[in-house]
């Protein structure tokens, strides 16, 4: 199930702006991260062009990151046929198309895979300022032995542009704001579960991906003849930076590193060693971030990568041309 970040991330690619929206799909290996704080009061806009929004005074509470890669390169990208990319997450992988429409597929977390029937559809190609938009979606899943009917609504509306500050400084021109409202409930013998999602999303040609993004989430979780449990939360969520050209990484490498995503200590495992081998992290701008020296015979060696702040990295191993990606996630 979406959680709220994902749901940002779902309804977001956009680039080339010239007083309308396009969609283009991301490379494999792009990746991003995203700031996110406290919700923001947003005054209505006064007409449609020439807007100035300035966040540059939201403050980082906490950050997230994901990254592109290609549908066959995952675990259950054959449930997913139509997809042009997936987006990891965590634990989490997504799948997106874009034909005539930007859509949202599904995806599988924790071995849990969700395959929309009627796929979630954000907007049409190209999106003007005054657009709306309004779609349904459907899925049907199992878990435990439990079918789960999804069913959904999803509408937008592109309000505005102008001028977009984001925080830390950086002024985006040419932006975009667009209303999203969306709903979607799961229902199955147990009960169901609502979700109720109210947000602005800005868009520039800046990133492929939204820019900033102000949202209220509620849901309902209700068994069958009870009262239905009430959670609200509210929250901004911004780019704080994306990065291209990222190296595709080999998959079925001769090690292997659990857990991952790790959050203080990495455990490295491989056949004994008849040589030495320097066991080296990289961040993904290049820099070396960890070097260890594993002696020959030692199958298991572990890593301490608690000082590593949350991201993703690039792992070495050896001689070995055969990275692996880590995530380092609290």
């Amino acid at each position: 199930m979406k959680n709220a970040l994902l749901l940002c991330t779902a309804a977001l690619l956009s680039t080339t702006f010239n007083a309308q929206l396009q969609l283009s799909t991301p490379e494999p290996g792009e990746f991003f991260t995203q700031g996110v704080g406290e919700y923001l009061t947003i005054p209505e806009d006064v007409g449609t062009t020439g807007q100035v929004w300035d966040f540059s005074g939201t403050t980082t509470l906490q950050s997230s990151s994901a990254n592109f890669v290609s549908t066959d390169s995952t675990s259950f990208g054959k449930s997913f046929a139509n997809a042009e990319i997936g987006l990891e997450a965590g634990n989490a992988t997504t799948y997106y198309a874009y034909d005539g429409a930007y859509q949202f597929l599904g995806g599988f977390e924790n071995q849990l895979i969700v395959a929309y029937t009627d796929p979630e559809e954000f907007f049409p190609l190209p999106f003007n300022v005054d657009d709306s938009w309004e779609d349904t979606f459907a899925a049907t899943f199992g878990a435990a032995g439990i079918t789960f009917e999804r069913s959904g609504t999803i509408s937008t509306n592109c309000v505005a542009q102008g001028s977009l500050t984001l925080p830390g400084g950086q002024v985006l021109e040419d932006a975009y704001r667009i209303s999203v409202s969306e709903y979607l409930r799961d229902s199955t013998f147990l009960g169901t579960y609502e979700i109720f999602s109210e947000g602005d999303y800005w868009f520039a040609a800046d990133y492929p991906l939204v820019a900033f993004a102000n949202l209220t989430q509620t849901t309902f979780d209700t068994t069958t003849g009870g009262e239905p449990i009430t959670q609200e939360g509210s929250f901004s969520v911004w780019m704080e930076s994306y990065t291209v050209g990222i190296e595709t990484i080999v998959h079925a490498p001769s090690w292997s590193m659990m857990p991952n995503p790790a959050i203080a200590q990495l455990t490295i495992a491989r056949g004994n060693f008849q040589m030495p081998a320097e066991c080296v992290v990289y961040g993904l701008d290049g820099r070396e971030m960890l070097r260890e020296l594993i002696h020959p015979g030692i199958q298991v060696s572990r890593l301490d990568v608690s000082h590593l702040p949350e991201g993703v990295y690039m792992v070495h191993l050896g001689e070995s041309t055969k990275a692996q990606r880590l995530v380092i996630q609290r």
